[in-house]
C-alpha cells in the first residue's frame, strides 16, 4: 500500500518511478550492437546495484562483445553467483578461448546446477562446449614445439597471395583461374597431374573434389575424394604434399576446436585414411586453415583469424620438422605457447637462411635464380618437357615459343580481370560489361591454348 501511494505521489509530482527502465535501456543498446554505450550505462548502474545479476551479466556480455574478455570475467562471475545461467555459458566460452579447462569445467558444473534448480533441461550448447573442453584438454597434452619465424597480418579476402611457395610446392589458384566451381581455392601440384578443391554439395556442405588433368591439358570429370573428411561439417583448403600421398586440409566438424581446424590424412588403397586433427599450436577455437609445406625452401605456412580484427587474418611462417616434438605438459607457459601469444618465444636460432630462400621466390611463385622452369608439357609417353631445349622437332619448338607468348598474354588478361573484379567488389558496379567481355576473351584464349598445346604434342611425337 505504501509503495502504491508513493508511486501515486511521484506520478502526481511529474517524477517518473524507477521501474527498471535504466536496465531495459542498456539491454536495448546491447541488443542493437551498441556495446560501448551499453558498457557506460551498465557501469553507472553497477555502482548503485553492484550485485544485480542482470546488470553484471549485460556488462560482461558487452565487454566480451568488444573483445575485452579479461574484463568481462569479473561481472560475469557476479551474475553467475546470482544464478544467471547465460553468465555461466559465456564464462565457459571465455575460459575455453584461454585454454583454461579447469575454470571452464567449474562454470559448466555451475551452469548445470542453475538449470536443475530452475527445472530446465540442458541445452545442446552445453554438450557441445563439454566436447570442446575435452578436445582442448587432450590437445594441451600434445602441443607441438615448432619454430615460427614470421607472422603477417593481411586481408582475409586475398590472404593466399602472400604465400611465397616455390614451383615445387605447387600453386594456389582462384576458382576462375582453374575453371571449376570451387568455394575458395584450388590446389595444383607441380606435376599438374590433378587439381583438388572444395565445392558445395546438394546440402550446401563443402566437400573435397579432385579432377585428373589429361595429357592434352584438359580437365577430366570432377569426382569427390574418397574419405571421411568433414566429420559433419565443411572440408576445404586442401594442400597435397609432393609425395602425392599426404593431404592437409581444413574442416569445421565435430573434431574441430571451433571454426576451421587443420587436419592431415594419407592416401590409402581405397581412398584417404581417417584424418587426424594436427592439434596445437596450429589450431585454435577460431578459424585455422590453408596449411602448406614447401620442401624446397623448408618453410611451412598457415593462416588463422585468432586475435584478428574482422576481415583480417594472420599468416604464420614456421619451420616444419620431420618428427613431431611436443612441449612438456608441465610447462607453466604451455597455454601461452599453444595460443601463439609470442612468436619470439618459439624461435631458437638464426632463420636468416630460410628467410633468404623465401625471399628468392617472387610473387608469381617462381625462383629467381637456380634452375628456371619455362613450362611443363607432357608428351603422353612419360616424358615431361620443361624447357625449349627438350624439343627434338624444330617446328614443335617454334610453335611452343609462340604458345608461350600466347600464354603470357592470357596471364596478363587474367590479371586484368582479377583487378576488374576487385574494383567491382569495392563498389564500381559499372564494370560488369568489361568483366563479361574479359571473361569471354579469357575463355576463348584458354581453348586456343589447349588446341595449340595439342598441336605442339602432335608435331613432337609424330
Amino acid at each position: 500500500m505504501r509503495i502504491f501511494l508513493l508511486c501515486l505521489i511521484l506520478f502526481g509530482l511529474g517524477i517518473p518511478a524507477m521501474s527498471g527502465a535504466p536496465i531495459d535501456e542498456a539491454k536495448k543498446l546491447y541488443k542493437n550492437g551498441r556495446y560501448k554505450e551499453a558498457v557506460e550505462r551498465l557501469k553507472t548502474l553497477k555502482k548503485s546495484s553492484p550485485r544485480d545479476g542482470n546488470v553484471n551479466y549485460y556488462l560482461g556480455a558487452s565487454l566480451a562483445a568488444l573483445g575485452r574478455k579479461s574484463e568481462a570475467i569479473a561481472p560475469l562471475k557476479v551474475a553467475e553467483d546470482r544464478g544467471v545461467a547465460d553468465a555461466s555459458r559465456r564464462l565457459v566460452e571465455i575460459y575455453l578461448d584461454n585454454y583454461d579447462t579447469d575454470a571452464a569445467e567449474e562454470s559448466l558444473d555451475t551452469w548445470s546446477e542453475i538449470l536443475k534448480k530452475n527445472k530446465k533441461t540442458e541445452p545442446a550448447a552445453m554438450e557441445s562446449l563439454r566436447k570442446r573442453m575435452i578436445l582442448i584438454s587432450n590437445m594441451l597434452e600434445r602441443v607441438e614445439n615448432i619454430e615460427i619465424i614470421d607472422s603477417i597480418s593481411v586481408d582475409a579476402a586475398d590472404f593466399f597471395t602472400h604465400y611465397r611457395l616455390s614451383p615445387e610446392a605447387g600453386r594456389l589458384l582462384l576458382p576462375e583461374d582453374a575453371d571449376v566451381r570451387a568455394r575458395t581455392l584450388v590446389y595444383l601440384p607441380q606435376n599438374r597431374s590433378e587439381m583438388i578443391w572444395a565445392e558445395s554439395d546438394s546440402a550446401g556442405t563443402a566437400v573435397l573434389m579432385s579432377a585428373l588433368i589429361l595429357d592434352d591439358g584438359t580437365v577430366d570429370k570432377p569426382t569427390p575424394l574418397k574419405g571421411n573428411f568433414s566429420e559433419g561439417g565443411d572440408a576445404d583448403y586442401p594442400f597435397l604434399m609432393p609425395d602425392g600421398m599426404t593431404l592437409y586440409y581444413s574442416a569445421t566438424g565435430d573434431a574441430s576446436l571451433g571454426g576451421y581446424d587443420i587436419f592431415m590424412t594419407r592416401r590409402g588403397d581405397d581412398g584417404y585414411l581417417q584424418p587426424q586433427n594436427i592439434g596445437m599450436p596450429y589450431n585454435s577455437p577460431y578459424n585455422d586453415y590453408m596449411l602448406a609445406i614447401d620442401e624446397a625452401t623448408g618453410a611451412g605456412w598457415f593462416a588463422s583469424d585468432r586475435g584478428c580484427q574482422p576481415g583480417k587474418v594472420t599468416i604464420y611462417v614456421f619451420v616444419p620438422s620431420p618428427t613431431r616434438v611436443n612441449y612438456d605438459v608441465d610447462d607453466p607457459t604451455l597455454a601461452s605457447k599453444a595460443r601463439i601469444s609470442s612468436i619470439a618465444d618459439t624461435q631458437r636460432g638464426d632463420a636468416a637462411a630460410l628467410r633468404q630462400r623465401i625471399a628468392a621466390i617472387d610473387e608469381g611463385g617462381s625462383h629467381r635464380g637456380g634452375r628456371h622452369m619455362d613450362f611443363e608439357i607432357s608428351m603422353g609417353n612419360g616424358m615431361v618437357y620443361t624447357t625449349l631445349d627438350d624439343f627434338k622437332n624444330r617446328q614443335a619448338r617454334q610453335e611452343m615459343q609462340k604458345l608461350l607468348v600466347e600464354q603470357e598474354q592470357l596471364d596478363a588478361q587474367s590479371a586484368r580481370l582479377a583487378q576488374l573484379r576487385k574494383r567491382y567488389r569495392n563498389g564500381e558496379k559499372n564494370l560488369s560489361d568489361q568483366i563479361s567481355d574479359a571473361e569471354a576473351a579469357i575463355e576463348f584464349g584458354r581453348q586456343k591454348i589447349v588446341d595449340w598445346r595439342n598441336k605442339v604434342i602432335r608435331l613432337e611425337t609424330k
